[in-house]
Protein backbone atom coordinates (compact mmCIF):
# COMPACT_ATOMS: atom_id res chain seq x y z
CA UNK A 1 0.00 0.00 0.00
CA UNK A 2 1.37 3.45 -0.96
CA UNK A 3 2.12 5.69 2.00
CA UNK A 4 -0.06 8.76 2.36
CA UNK A 5 0.80 12.29 3.48
CA UNK A 6 0.40 11.54 7.18
CA UNK A 7 2.62 8.46 6.99
CA UNK A 8 5.29 10.21 4.92
CA UNK A 9 5.41 13.21 7.26
CA UNK A 10 5.06 11.48 10.59
CA UNK A 11 2.96 12.71 13.50
CA UNK A 12 5.74 14.81 15.07
CA UNK A 13 6.28 16.83 11.89
CA UNK A 14 2.54 17.30 11.41
CA UNK A 15 2.22 18.54 14.99
CA UNK A 16 5.00 21.10 14.39
CA UNK A 17 3.22 22.37 11.30
CA UNK A 18 -0.03 22.77 13.22
CA UNK A 19 1.56 24.47 16.26
CA UNK A 20 1.67 28.23 16.79
CA UNK A 21 4.43 29.84 14.70
CA UNK A 22 6.50 30.68 17.81
CA UNK A 23 6.65 26.99 18.72
CA UNK A 24 6.20 25.43 15.29
CA UNK A 25 8.43 24.78 12.29
CA UNK A 26 8.33 24.20 8.56
CA UNK A 27 8.25 20.98 6.59
CA UNK A 28 10.87 18.37 7.43
CA UNK A 29 13.92 17.81 5.22
CA UNK A 30 12.26 14.81 3.59
CA UNK A 31 9.71 17.10 1.91
CA UNK A 32 12.58 18.71 -0.04
CA UNK A 33 14.67 15.63 -0.77
CA UNK A 34 12.28 12.70 -1.28
CA UNK A 35 11.19 11.58 -4.76
CA UNK A 36 8.19 9.84 -3.19
CA UNK A 37 7.09 13.09 -1.55
CA UNK A 38 7.37 15.05 -4.81
CA UNK A 39 5.24 12.49 -6.65
CA UNK A 40 2.71 12.73 -3.82
CA UNK A 41 2.68 16.53 -4.19
CA UNK A 42 2.02 16.27 -7.92
CA UNK A 43 -0.91 13.91 -7.49
CA UNK A 44 -2.50 15.34 -4.34
CA UNK A 45 -1.54 19.03 -4.37
CA UNK A 46 -0.86 20.15 -7.94
CA UNK A 47 -3.21 18.09 -10.10
CA UNK A 48 -6.31 18.81 -7.93
CA UNK A 49 -5.71 22.60 -7.77
CA UNK A 50 -5.75 25.53 -10.16
CA UNK A 51 -2.29 26.17 -11.62
CA UNK A 52 -1.10 28.93 -13.94
CA UNK A 53 -0.47 27.69 -17.48
CA UNK A 54 -0.17 30.88 -19.55
CA UNK A 55 -1.83 34.09 -20.67
CA UNK A 56 -4.57 34.97 -23.12
CA UNK A 57 -2.24 37.50 -24.74
CA UNK A 58 0.22 34.70 -25.63
CA UNK A 59 -2.37 33.26 -28.03
CA UNK A 60 -4.26 36.33 -29.28
CA UNK A 61 -5.40 35.02 -32.68
CA UNK A 62 -7.29 31.95 -33.96
CA UNK A 63 -4.88 29.14 -34.73
CA UNK A 64 -2.35 30.23 -32.08
CA UNK A 65 -0.95 27.49 -29.85
CA UNK A 66 1.70 27.43 -27.13
CA UNK A 67 3.12 24.32 -25.41
CA UNK A 68 3.52 24.46 -21.62
CA UNK A 69 4.53 22.13 -18.81
CA UNK A 70 2.47 22.15 -15.62
CA UNK A 71 3.17 19.84 -12.68
CA UNK A 72 5.20 17.58 -14.95
CA UNK A 73 2.43 17.30 -17.57
CA UNK A 74 3.05 18.46 -21.17
CA UNK A 75 0.04 20.56 -22.18
CA UNK A 76 -0.88 22.83 -25.09
CA UNK A 77 -2.99 26.00 -24.99
CA UNK A 78 -4.94 26.66 -28.20
CA UNK A 79 -7.21 29.42 -29.50
CA UNK A 80 -9.79 27.97 -31.88
CA UNK A 81 -11.09 29.62 -35.05
CA UNK A 82 -14.12 30.69 -33.05
CA UNK A 83 -11.87 32.49 -30.56
CA UNK A 84 -12.35 30.02 -27.71
CA UNK A 85 -9.30 29.03 -25.65
CA UNK A 86 -8.83 25.39 -24.72
CA UNK A 87 -6.12 23.26 -23.12
CA UNK A 88 -5.21 19.67 -24.02
CA UNK A 89 -2.73 17.08 -22.91
CA UNK A 90 -0.02 17.66 -25.50
CA UNK A 91 0.47 14.00 -26.38
CA UNK A 92 -0.71 12.09 -29.43
CA UNK A 93 -3.27 9.39 -28.69
CA UNK A 94 -1.38 6.97 -30.94
CA UNK A 95 2.03 6.51 -29.32
CA UNK A 96 2.21 9.41 -26.87
CA UNK A 97 4.60 11.69 -28.75
CA UNK A 98 4.51 15.39 -27.84
CA UNK A 99 2.61 17.16 -30.63
CA UNK A 100 3.31 20.90 -30.31
CA UNK A 101 6.94 21.59 -29.45
CA UNK A 102 7.14 25.38 -29.90
CA UNK A 103 4.74 28.35 -30.03
CA UNK A 104 2.81 28.41 -33.32
CA UNK A 105 0.52 30.82 -35.16
CA UNK A 106 -2.15 30.29 -37.79
CA UNK A 107 -2.53 26.55 -37.32
CA UNK A 108 -5.41 24.72 -38.98
CA UNK A 109 -4.68 21.46 -37.16
CA UNK A 110 -2.40 20.07 -34.46
CA UNK A 111 -0.28 17.48 -36.27
CA UNK A 112 1.87 14.90 -34.53
CA UNK A 113 5.44 14.91 -35.92
CA UNK A 114 5.78 11.11 -35.49
CA UNK A 115 3.06 9.62 -37.73
CA UNK A 116 1.27 12.84 -38.80
CA UNK A 117 -1.99 12.14 -37.01
CA UNK A 118 -3.88 15.43 -37.25
CA UNK A 119 -6.27 16.91 -34.68
CA UNK A 120 -8.63 19.85 -35.05
CA UNK A 121 -8.21 22.87 -32.78
CA UNK A 122 -11.12 21.40 -30.82
CA UNK A 123 -8.97 18.34 -30.06
CA UNK A 124 -10.93 15.96 -32.31
CA UNK A 125 -8.95 13.48 -34.39
CA UNK A 126 -9.29 14.37 -38.07
CA UNK A 127 -6.94 12.17 -40.09
CA UNK A 128 -4.67 9.15 -39.68
CA UNK A 129 -2.47 8.83 -42.78
CA UNK A 130 -1.80 5.28 -44.05
CA UNK A 131 -3.60 3.90 -40.98
CA UNK A 132 -4.94 0.86 -42.88
CA UNK A 133 -1.79 0.34 -44.95
CA UNK A 134 0.19 2.35 -47.48
CA UNK A 135 -2.13 4.77 -49.24
CA UNK A 136 -5.14 3.72 -47.13
CA UNK A 137 -5.91 6.75 -44.97
CA UNK A 138 -8.43 6.99 -42.18
CA UNK A 139 -10.81 9.88 -41.49
CA UNK A 140 -12.43 9.11 -38.14
CA UNK A 141 -16.03 10.16 -37.60
CA UNK A 142 -17.16 12.17 -34.62
CA UNK A 143 -18.71 9.10 -33.04
CA UNK A 144 -15.42 7.59 -31.83
CA UNK A 145 -13.83 9.66 -29.07
CA UNK A 146 -11.00 7.27 -28.25
CA UNK A 147 -8.58 8.99 -30.59
CA UNK A 148 -9.38 12.58 -29.57
CA UNK A 149 -6.95 14.62 -27.53
CA UNK A 150 -7.71 14.61 -23.83
CA UNK A 151 -8.94 18.02 -22.76
CA UNK A 152 -7.83 19.79 -19.59
CA UNK A 153 -10.08 22.17 -17.69
CA UNK A 154 -8.95 25.73 -18.45
CA UNK A 155 -10.36 29.04 -17.15
CA UNK A 156 -9.17 32.64 -17.23
CA UNK A 157 -8.68 35.13 -14.38
CA UNK A 158 -7.73 38.67 -15.44
CA UNK A 159 -6.23 37.30 -18.65
CA UNK A 160 -4.22 34.63 -16.82
CA UNK A 161 -4.97 31.07 -17.92
CA UNK A 162 -5.21 28.48 -15.18
CA UNK A 163 -5.69 24.75 -15.61
CA UNK A 164 -7.04 22.09 -13.28
CA UNK A 165 -5.64 18.73 -14.26
CA UNK A 166 -8.00 16.44 -12.35
CA UNK A 167 -11.03 18.59 -13.31
CA UNK A 168 -12.63 18.61 -9.86
CA UNK A 169 -11.68 22.03 -8.46
CA UNK A 170 -14.26 24.71 -7.64
CA UNK A 171 -14.72 27.38 -10.36
CA UNK A 172 -11.65 29.58 -10.80
CA UNK A 173 -13.63 32.76 -10.06
CA UNK A 174 -14.58 31.31 -6.69
CA UNK A 175 -10.98 30.19 -6.10
CA UNK A 176 -9.63 33.72 -6.74
CA UNK A 177 -12.43 35.65 -5.01
CA UNK A 178 -10.30 36.33 -1.88
CA UNK A 179 -7.68 38.05 -4.08
CA UNK A 180 -10.36 40.11 -5.82
CA UNK A 181 -11.34 41.59 -2.46
CA UNK A 182 -7.83 43.10 -2.25
CA UNK A 183 -8.00 44.49 -5.80
CA UNK A 184 -11.24 46.42 -5.35
CA UNK A 185 -11.61 49.20 -7.89
CA UNK A 186 -9.32 47.63 -10.48
CA UNK A 187 -11.44 46.27 -13.28
CA UNK A 188 -10.03 43.41 -15.36
CA UNK A 189 -8.07 44.81 -18.27
CA UNK A 190 -6.47 43.47 -21.43
CA UNK A 191 -2.73 43.42 -20.73
CA UNK A 192 0.10 42.64 -23.11
CA UNK A 193 2.47 39.70 -22.67
CA UNK A 194 5.94 41.22 -22.58
CA UNK A 195 8.13 38.13 -22.42
CA UNK A 196 9.63 35.91 -19.77
CA UNK A 197 12.80 34.97 -17.92
CA UNK A 198 13.69 31.35 -17.14
CA UNK A 199 16.09 30.10 -14.48
CA UNK A 200 17.19 26.55 -13.71
CA UNK A 201 17.60 26.43 -9.93
CA UNK A 202 19.17 23.56 -7.99
CA UNK A 203 16.55 23.72 -5.25
CA UNK A 204 13.17 22.20 -4.48
CA UNK A 205 10.19 24.14 -5.87
CA UNK A 206 8.92 25.01 -2.36
CA UNK A 207 12.09 26.98 -1.63
CA UNK A 208 11.16 29.31 -4.50
CA UNK A 209 7.78 30.09 -2.93
CA UNK A 210 9.04 30.30 0.61
CA UNK A 211 11.66 32.79 -0.57
CA UNK A 212 8.94 34.88 -2.24
CA UNK A 213 6.86 34.77 0.95
CA UNK A 214 9.94 35.66 3.07
CA UNK A 215 9.94 39.48 3.02
CA UNK A 216 12.51 39.36 5.86
CA UNK A 217 15.47 38.52 3.58
CA UNK A 218 15.06 41.67 1.47
CA UNK A 219 17.42 43.85 3.52
CA UNK A 220 20.26 41.31 3.30
CA UNK A 221 19.93 40.17 -0.32
CA UNK A 222 18.21 42.95 -2.32
CA UNK A 223 19.67 46.44 -1.65
CA UNK A 224 18.11 48.03 -4.75
CA UNK A 225 14.68 46.64 -3.85
CA UNK A 226 15.06 48.07 -0.35
CA UNK A 227 15.62 51.53 -1.84
CA UNK A 228 12.45 51.15 -3.89
CA UNK A 229 10.33 49.60 -1.09
CA UNK A 230 12.17 49.72 2.28
CA UNK A 231 11.82 46.93 4.81
CA UNK A 232 10.47 49.52 7.25
CA UNK A 233 7.42 50.07 5.02
CA UNK A 234 7.03 46.40 4.09
CA UNK A 235 4.62 43.93 5.60
CA UNK A 236 4.84 40.20 6.22
CA UNK A 237 2.83 37.80 4.09
CA UNK A 238 -0.55 36.94 5.62
CA UNK A 239 -3.08 34.26 4.58
CA UNK A 240 -6.36 35.39 3.02
CA UNK A 241 -7.67 31.89 2.15
CA UNK A 242 -6.51 28.31 2.58
CA UNK A 243 -4.57 28.58 -0.71
CA UNK A 244 -3.72 32.31 -0.91
CA UNK A 245 -1.39 34.71 0.88
CA UNK A 246 -1.00 38.46 0.39
CA UNK A 247 1.37 41.29 1.25
CA UNK A 248 1.95 44.86 0.10
CA UNK A 249 4.87 47.28 0.00
CA UNK A 250 4.76 51.07 0.02
CA UNK A 251 6.77 52.49 -2.87
CA UNK A 252 9.33 54.94 -1.48
CA UNK A 253 10.90 56.12 -4.74
CA UNK A 254 10.01 54.93 -8.28
CA UNK A 255 13.01 53.59 -10.20
CA UNK A 256 13.92 52.80 -13.77
CA UNK A 257 12.51 49.31 -14.21
CA UNK A 258 9.73 49.89 -11.70
CA UNK A 259 7.49 52.92 -11.79
CA UNK A 260 9.47 55.11 -14.22
CA UNK A 261 9.53 55.12 -18.00
CA UNK A 262 6.49 52.95 -18.71
CA UNK A 263 2.78 53.85 -18.91
CA UNK A 264 0.77 52.65 -15.90
CA UNK A 265 -1.45 49.62 -15.98
CA UNK A 266 -4.89 50.79 -17.13
CA UNK A 267 -7.64 51.45 -14.64
CA UNK A 268 -5.64 51.11 -11.42
CA UNK A 269 -7.27 52.63 -8.32
CA UNK A 270 -5.25 55.41 -6.65
CA UNK A 271 -4.00 53.11 -3.88
CA UNK A 272 -2.19 50.90 -6.37
CA UNK A 273 -0.28 53.89 -7.75
CA UNK A 274 1.66 54.07 -4.48
CA UNK A 275 2.21 50.45 -3.46
CA UNK A 276 2.89 46.99 -4.76
CA UNK A 277 0.58 44.07 -4.00
CA UNK A 278 1.64 40.45 -4.09
CA UNK A 279 -0.17 37.15 -3.91
CA UNK A 280 1.15 33.65 -3.41
CA UNK A 281 -1.24 31.12 -4.89
CA UNK A 282 -0.54 27.63 -3.57
CA UNK A 283 0.87 25.52 -5.08
CA UNK A 284 3.10 27.10 -7.72
CA UNK A 285 2.29 30.71 -8.65
CA UNK A 286 3.19 34.17 -7.30
CA UNK A 287 1.63 37.36 -8.68
CA UNK A 288 3.41 40.74 -8.28
CA UNK A 289 1.35 43.82 -9.15
CA UNK A 290 3.26 47.10 -9.51
CA UNK A 291 2.13 50.44 -10.90
CA UNK A 292 3.40 49.74 -14.43
CA UNK A 293 3.82 45.96 -14.67
CA UNK A 294 2.76 42.57 -13.40
CA UNK A 295 5.35 39.87 -12.83
CA UNK A 296 4.04 36.34 -12.45
CA UNK A 297 6.51 33.86 -11.00
CA UNK A 298 5.96 30.14 -11.60
CA UNK A 299 7.96 27.33 -10.00
CA UNK A 300 7.79 24.13 -12.07
CA UNK A 301 9.46 21.17 -10.33
CA UNK A 302 11.80 19.31 -12.70
CA UNK A 303 13.08 16.98 -9.98
CA UNK A 304 13.17 16.70 -6.21
CA UNK A 305 16.01 19.21 -5.93
CA UNK A 306 15.62 21.11 -9.20
CA UNK A 307 13.12 23.73 -10.36
CA UNK A 308 12.49 25.62 -13.58
CA UNK A 309 11.56 29.09 -12.39
CA UNK A 310 9.85 31.37 -14.92
CA UNK A 311 8.99 35.04 -14.48
CA UNK A 312 6.38 36.30 -16.96
CA UNK A 313 6.00 40.06 -17.51
CA UNK A 314 2.72 41.80 -18.39
CA UNK A 315 2.46 45.47 -19.37
CA UNK A 316 -0.16 47.99 -20.43
CA UNK A 317 -0.89 47.55 -24.16
CA UNK A 318 0.51 51.05 -24.83
CA UNK A 319 3.83 49.95 -23.32
CA UNK A 320 4.44 47.59 -26.26
CA UNK A 321 5.02 50.53 -28.63
CA UNK A 322 8.55 50.89 -29.97
CA UNK A 323 9.21 54.04 -27.98
CA UNK A 324 9.05 51.93 -24.78
CA UNK A 325 11.36 49.11 -25.94
CA UNK A 326 14.23 50.33 -23.77
CA UNK A 327 12.03 50.86 -20.70
CA UNK A 328 10.50 47.38 -21.05
CA UNK A 329 13.96 45.85 -21.33
CA UNK A 330 15.02 47.72 -18.21
CA UNK A 331 12.05 46.21 -16.35
CA UNK A 332 12.98 42.73 -17.57
CA UNK A 333 16.64 43.29 -16.62
CA UNK A 334 15.57 44.48 -13.17
CA UNK A 335 13.70 41.23 -12.55
CA UNK A 336 16.63 39.25 -13.93
CA UNK A 337 19.06 40.93 -11.56
CA UNK A 338 16.71 40.64 -8.57
CA UNK A 339 16.08 36.96 -9.15
CA UNK A 340 19.75 36.10 -9.63
CA UNK A 341 20.43 37.55 -6.18
CA UNK A 342 18.18 34.81 -4.76
CA UNK A 343 19.66 31.78 -6.52
CA UNK A 344 22.68 31.12 -4.28
CA UNK A 345 20.62 31.36 -1.06
CA UNK A 346 17.99 29.04 -2.55
CA UNK A 347 20.57 26.45 -3.53
CA UNK A 348 22.24 26.83 -0.14
CA UNK A 349 18.97 25.99 1.61
CA UNK A 350 18.55 22.93 -0.58
CA UNK A 351 22.00 21.67 0.45
CA UNK A 352 21.06 22.40 4.06
CA UNK A 353 18.10 20.03 3.81
CA UNK A 354 20.57 17.14 3.66
CA UNK A 355 21.69 17.93 7.22
CA UNK A 356 20.19 16.16 10.24
CA UNK A 357 21.08 19.36 12.12
CA UNK A 358 18.12 21.16 10.53
CA UNK A 359 14.66 20.23 11.82
CA UNK A 360 12.28 22.60 10.04
CA UNK A 361 13.49 25.90 11.44
CA UNK A 362 13.06 28.33 14.34
CA UNK A 363 10.67 30.95 13.03
CA UNK A 364 10.19 34.70 13.54
CA UNK A 365 6.74 35.41 15.02
CA UNK A 366 6.67 38.68 13.02
CA UNK A 367 8.06 37.73 9.59
CA UNK A 368 7.48 33.99 9.31
CA UNK A 369 3.76 33.30 9.87
CA UNK A 370 3.31 33.27 6.07
CA UNK A 371 6.18 30.82 5.60
CA UNK A 372 4.76 28.61 8.36
CA UNK A 373 1.26 28.84 6.83
CA UNK A 374 2.56 27.83 3.39
CA UNK A 375 4.34 24.77 4.81
CA UNK A 376 1.29 23.75 6.84
CA UNK A 377 -1.08 24.20 3.92
CA UNK A 378 1.04 22.07 1.59
CA UNK A 379 0.42 19.21 4.02
CA UNK A 380 -3.19 20.10 4.90
CA UNK A 381 -4.30 20.49 1.27
CA UNK A 382 -2.71 17.16 0.38
CA UNK A 383 -4.54 15.50 3.27
CA UNK A 384 -7.81 17.08 2.09
CA UNK A 385 -7.38 15.92 -1.52
CA UNK A 386 -6.37 12.44 -0.41
CA UNK A 387 -9.56 12.23 1.63
CA UNK A 388 -11.68 13.25 -1.34
CA UNK A 389 -9.99 10.69 -3.57
CA UNK A 390 -10.39 7.78 -1.16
Amino acid sequence: MTEGTRELLGEAALAGLRADVSQGHGLPNMAYTSDAWLEHERRHLMWPMWMLAGFESQIPDPGDAVPVSVAGCPLVLVRSHGGKIAAFHNVCRHRGAVIVTEPCKGLATLTCPYHAWAYGLDGRLRTRPHFHGGGHHDFPGDGDDRGNLRGVRCESWRGMLFINIDGNAAPLAEHMAPAEEHLEGWEPQTLAYGGSLTFEVAANWKHIHENFIDVYHKFAIHPALCEFAPLETSNPMVPIADHLLKTWHVIAAPQEGRGKGLPPLPGLPDALHHEGRFFTMIPTCNINIWYDQIAVLVAEPTGTGTTRETIHLLFAPEAMAGQFDSARQTAIDTWDSLNREDILPLESMQRGRESPGFDGGTLSPFWDPGTHFFARQVAELMLTHEGKAS
